[in-house]
């Protein structure tokens, strides 16, 4: 400013860059009482011209307190301004000397008039931007468009990332994937920003491990749906005018996020209704059905079979634990699902997710959908366990059918894979219909107790008998019978010597009497073994 052409810095010369947001002239000591911060103060210390060097000190410490910009002073004695100096050094305060003929006012008017700019090129800025954004969300352009629009105005990439850390939009393909090295903790944030960000340092491997900064801006939507703003600072740091759009973007995202999750709603509602026509068997029309399904974007030719997906709950969690989880770890189940079946026909029934999952089976005896069920369903398992520790997820698939007319069937038969694989495998395990054998004839019978009578009497004189060794002969009873009555097979397994097997079996027949070349007798017995096995697990439950 021409003003200040033949002004002199006394002190405080390292802090020269320090951002100006106000000027005022000084009129009494207590100044720092009525200044907000970032001002540059006008005086010609005429109120404090009988401070000792302590208060003089004080008096410049208050002002660094208050982080003033800087202090404009007018020629005045070594002996007031040196303790000022000294003090100005310590509290990064500018101290600059102006000529006796300069009028403040010549130095305050051009310091106000370029504020003032500034500020109203902000306000424009923020309105053109406002404007813009909220021109996206009314023309329903997407998540995308807020993207790419957000990339032109700042000249870095932009992403969109869920809650995992999933990629949903990104700008820059490359900047997808990345490895964080480390958060920044501290860093000159600018005045005005208001929205919650924080910053940390990553690696591009798409990129050859180079390193960069990102601003990391989470977004809240409904239903704790947390979403993250990435901006990779690859091209050119943030400044002032940058963060603006940012802010705006970001709400717009929210907003749209905000309206995706009603449409959500509203569609899920029609899914669930027409997933509960199929699995309920109340179908008026397979017509309906198909025109509904083609409103929705499902395909429902080909062959099905419905899978089930089951919250159990931890039995030593407590009741406020348990409500607390309920609303959480169904939307992590359905995050997870959706994940690994991006397209997929999914829809929820109390705890349940239900997933009619499409088969493409080679041949009559193809088992490698049954694979890739089994293989997806542990994924899924494995997500959750890492977000949810006092869950189980359990799965029960049903058979597969050659028409969507005969889901029900299907859905009956996961429900039954379910209800049995908890008693026989446990609350996290995948039980598939088609592998339950001898139970899925003992599925109907609710009185467990009815089903003592299919015990034959030989396994009855075994589970009777009265000795330490018993559960031994039990085991190895089972063992030697999975092993097709190969006793060598069954030590094996069993870790003990052949004799210890030969042993235990004829121990078996001294108490029994069975007959182990008897064919019918052997089936009746595994049969019975199931049986006890089954009654076994309930009662522990």
């Amino acid at each position: 400013m021409e003003p200040m052409k033949n002004a002199e810095v006394l002190g405080g010369h390292h802090y020269i860059h320090n951002v100006i947001a106000g000027v005022t002239i000084m009129e009494g000591p207590d100044i720092a009482k009525w200044i907000k911060g970032g001002e540059v103060i006008l005086t010609s210390l005429y109120s404090i011209r009988n401070f000792n060097e302590k208060e003089l000190g004080d008096f410049i410490a208050n002002l660094g307190e208050k982080r003033v910009s800087a202090l404009v002073i007018k020629k005045q004695s070594e002996e007031i301004v040196r303790p000022l100096i000294e003090a100005a050094e310590q509290n990064k305060l500018p101290i600059i000397q102006l000529p006796m003929e300069i009028p403040f006012v010549d130095i305050m008017y051009p310091i106000m008039g370029e504020l003032f700019n500034r500020q109203v090129t902000k306000l424009q800025y923020f309105k053109e931007i406002h404007d813009r954004f909220t021109a996206l969300a009314l023309a329903d352009k997407g998540l995308e468009k807020i993207i790419h629009t957000l990339e032109k105005l700042i000249g870095n990439p932009v992403a969109l990332f869920d809650r995992n850390f999933s990629c949903i939009v990104s700008t820059n393909p490359e900047l997808e994937k990345f490895e964080m090295v480390e958060k920044v903790h501290f860093y000159d944030q600018p005045d005005g920003i208001k929205f919650p960000h924080y910053r940390q340092i990553v690696k591009y491997p798409e990129m050859d491990n180079i390193k960069g900064h990102q601003m990391v801006v989470p977004i809240e939507t409904l239903n704790h749906n947390k979403m993250y703003l990435m901006i990779g600072e690859f091209n050119k740091s943030l400044g002032e005018l940058d963060l603006i759009a940012v802010e705006n973007a970001a709400t717009s995202l929210s907003l749209e996020l905000v309206k995706q999750f009603a449409v959500a709603e509203v569609e899920n509602k029609y899914k669930n209704d027409l997933i509960e026509e199929l699995i309920s068997g109340r179908i008026q029309s397979m017509d309906s059905v198909f025109e509904k399904a083609n409103v929705i974007g499902w395909d429902f030719t080909g062959a099905f079979t419905t899978v089930l997906f089951k919250i159990n709950r931890h039995p030593e969690s407590s009741s406020n634990q348990k409500s607390g989880l309920s609303d959480r770890s169904q939307y992590l189940l359905r995050e997870a699902i959706h994940h690994y079946l991006p397209n997929g026909i999914v829809s929820t029934k109390s705890n349940l997710f239900i997933v009619l999952w499409k088969v493409d089976k080679t041949g009559k005896n193809d088992t490698s959908w049954m694979k890739e069920i089994k293989k997806t369903s542990e994924a899924i398992q494995s997500l959750l366990a890492k977000q949810v520790k006092d869950i189980d997820v359990q799965v029960g698939i049903g058979n597969v059918v050659d028409q969507i007319s005969e889901i029900p069937k299907s859905y009956r038969e996961a429900h039954d894979a379910l209800d049995l694989g908890a008693t026989l495998n446990g609350l996290a395990s995948i039980t598939a219909f088609s592998e339950l054998g001898i139970f899925r004839l003992l599925r109907h019978i609710n009185d467990s107790s009815a089903l003592l009578q299919f015990i034959p009497q030989s396994l009855k004189e075994l589970l009777d008998y009265q000795q330490a060794n018993q559960s031994d002969l039990l085991e190895t009873l089972q063992t030697f019978l999975d092993c097709n009555q190969n006793a060598a097979q069954t030590a094996k397994l069993l870790f003990v010597h052949y004799k210890t097997v030969v042993y235990r079996l004829e121990r078996i027949k001294e108490i029994t009497g069975m007959d182990f070349d008897d064919s019918e007798e052997m089936l009746s017995v595994r049969v019975g073994l199931k049986i006890y096995e089954l009654i076994q697990r309930e009662k522990i439950e």
